[in-house]
């Protein structure tokens, strides 16, 4: 019988090596696609990135004969030369949009080499809040923080994460009227560290929150779609997420959940 159970073991052993194998294969099946997609979106982004830079050039010889022929026509005088004054004064406000949203664009597609520091994110969102205050303060909008003072030091790069915070802020500004409060907060909650921006304006409708980090989706004027999908980028290359709480009517809260540091 001894026999038997030297089989039974054989192939109970074989099949376990079987299925490591196989998942073995299947893991290095994953990395090698997640390998090539990276390899795709960063040539993508390269492309993108030269298409943007050569339209650019363009564009800014554009913008500064549109502001030399402005000035030809500094004092319209006749309804002709007032129609041709207002003409070129569109065509300018296009093209520095135009170029504004490249700009964005281009910040978006950058490969981002993260400048990791220990940073006091308490310190970093007041300094925000400080910048704003003046602008804020015009729109009689209410700035109000709500920290932990117990806050752990988180490793981020300080500028990225503070561009991120600052698109919130705009985003929330936006979103709010005269009269309106928006709310910074920092806490930690289990093993990660959190810094969320609530606003109480129009909130987003349920159809859209899908779509809310979409490249190029924007439900505002003159938006261009960039400032969201920057957001989670940022957080994403620092391992973290974003959340989203919104209610239409009652306003919207995004929450950038970051990891803490592992000493």
């Amino acid at each position: 019988m001894g026999w038997l159970y030297f089989l039974a073991g054989a192939l109970v052993g074989g099949a376990a090596a079987g299925i490591a194998a196989m998942a073995d294969r299947k893991r290095q099946a994953a990395l090698f696609r997640t390998r090539q997609e990276e390899d795709q979106d960063a040539l993508v982004g390269t492309i993108a990135s030269g298409l943007a830079h050569e339209i650019r050039n363009p564009l800014s010889s554009l913008r500064m004969n549109l502001q030399l022929l402005r000035e030809d026509w500094d004092h319209p005088i006749t309804e002709r030369e007032q129609k041709g004054r207002r003409k070129i004064d569109l065509l300018l406000r296009e093209t520095e949009r135009m170029e504004a949203i490249l700009s964005d664009f281009l910040r978006f597609a950058a490969h981002h080499t993260l400048n990791l520091q220990r940073t006091d994110l308490n310190a970093l969102a007041g300094e925000t809040l400080d910048f704003l205050a003046p602008q804020a303060e015009c729109a009689r909008i209410r700035l109000r923080r709500e920290f932990d003072p117990a806050l752990p030091l988180v490793d981020v790069d300080p500028n990225l994460i503070r561009q991120a915070l600052l698109n919130l802020l705009i985003n929330a500004q936006q979103a709010v009227g005269p009269g309106g409060e928006i709310v910074v907060r920092t806490w930690t909650h289990g093993p990660e560290i959190r810094l969320s921006v609530s606003d109480n304006g129009h909130g987003i409708p349920p159809e859209n929150r899908d779509r809310i980090f979409n490249l190029y989706f924007s439900t505002r004027p003159g938006g261009t779609g960039l400032g969201l999908p920057m957001v989670k980028k940022i957080v994403e290359e620092h391992r973290g997420t974003v959340e989203v709480q919104s209610e239409s009517g009652k306003g919207s809260t995004f929450t950038l959940c970051l990891k803490k540091p592992a000493s």
